[in-house]
């Protein structure tokens, strides 16, 4: 059996009973995570920009806009809930990939929708497509060895994580799934510039994502099909997008080993990759009792991949965040609210906050550099191994 017909296979036959116990239970923390987030986020000028675009569709009302309440048909709704759990970048992540995924909010967005709008879904059949799609997702996401930070490409391969739970949920047979996944590839985009300028498109691209992965199940079920090698075929994804892919990332212990088992959730509403700094920024706050106006300066050592990225540059932003989306990934910004307040949270990165001035006292002084034993012992992804089929 080729690989395409088994990760359809793989979608089509997984069931509740089937599925180990901690990817379950793993599929009910994402939801909980994920509309956590969402409620954290439901106030972000990104979420009323997204429940106003919503607005604009018409339509059936269908399925519930989070926390706001107002109704919208499936596919709007599923826009401007996935925009707005990923608006304050609290959704949890899988770091154990290249690139970084976040799964839970692309997939637990369509999944509620479709079980909204169709009353005979069950919870078993609800948490096991979950389950399943976020397994998909994060190994499609961990098959990528090409860091994103020198292709520009960001996880395009998230529309097949939510067509997946879309066509599971919808019901479709092998045919039209085939068919959804191959339409999904007309919708299958990302990319880094986004993070690089801090814009709205961090949370929104996350929507339309989740937003493509429903209309490719959804024109599938109408009779409309898509190319049937999606992943592998002469213009398929791995040739076009990334032919140094790695195999077996993607298909050992499909249909048995759950990696959705291996989901990170956040403790700061902030880009993942700042966290060990400010962990161990907290810890030292924490034992030798100092506050924020007791620090002359930070040093901050990082590898090279990190301080050459979004994260750090370009430094006139970084050093200045004027916008709650560059702030979240401004590592000098967050690590000078971690100083200053001895914690990091939703409420450091409203437009009236960013200019505190003892933040700002403390993040002129803060230099970030890169440590040469840091690169050397931890400079992930450098030079990821690479494997094509």
């Amino acid at each position: 059996m080729d690989a395409t017909t088994q990760i359809i296979q793989h979608v089509l036959d997984s069931r509740l009973e089937t599925l180990p116990r901690e990817a379950i239970e793993r599929a009910k923390l994402s939801i909980l995570d994920t509309l956590a987030s969402a409620i954290g986020g439901s106030n972000d000028p990104i979420a009323h920009y997204a429940r106003q675009l919503g607005s604009l569709s018409g339509g059936i009302p269908e399925c519930t806009v989070w926390v706001s309440g107002e109704k919208l048909p499936a596919c709007q709704a599923v826009l401007v809930n996935a925009t707005i759990a990923r608006a304050v970048d609290f959704d949890d992540t899988y770091e154990l990939c290249i690139n970084g995924c976040h799964a839970s909010a692309y997939n637990v967005p369509p999944a509620l929708a479709l079980a909204e709008r169709d009353p005979s879904i069950t919870g078993g059949e609800l948490l096991a497509a979950l389950a399943t799609a976020m397994d998909l997702h994060m190994r499609l996401a961990r098959s990528v060895t090409t860091n994103s930070l020198s292709t520009g490409r960001d996880n395009m391969v998230a529309v097949w994580g939510t067509t997946a739970v879309s066509s599971k949920l919808l019901r479709l047979d092998e045919e039209k799934t085939r068919n959804a996944f191959g339409i999904a590839y007309a919708h299958a985009a990302g990319e880094v510039q986004m993070y690089e300028e801090g814009a709205h498109t961090v949370s929104l691209q996350q929507g339309l994502r989740a937003r493509s992965g429903l209309e490719s199940a959804l024109s599938a079920m109408v009779g409309l099909n898509g190319p049937r090698e999606p992943f592998f075929g002469k213009y398929g994804f791995y040739k076009a997008f990334e032919p140094e892919y790695d195999l077996h990332l993607l298909m050992d212990g499909l249909g048995h080993d759950y990696v959705n088992t291996s989901i990170s959730f956040k403790p700061w509403p902030t880009c993942r990759a700042m966290h060990p700094g400010v962990d161990g920024l907290l810890q030292l706050r924490e034992k030798y009792k100092f506050a924020g106006e007791d620090i002359e300066s930070i040093e901050v050592g990082l590898n090279r991949l990190a301080f050459e990225s979004y994260i750090v540059q370009p430094h006139a932003e970084k050093w200045n965040p004027t916008d709650p989306v560059a702030a979240r990934f401004s590592l000098p910004y967050v690590i000078s609210v971690a100083a200053q307040h001895g914690q990091v949270g939703i409420g450091d990165f409203r437009r009236e906050t960013l200019g505190d001035p003892g933040v700002r006292r403390i993040m002129a002084a803060t230099r970030v550099e890169v440590d040469p034993e840091i690169d050397r012992t931890h400079g992930r992804h450098q030079n990821p191994p690479q494997q094509s089929m």
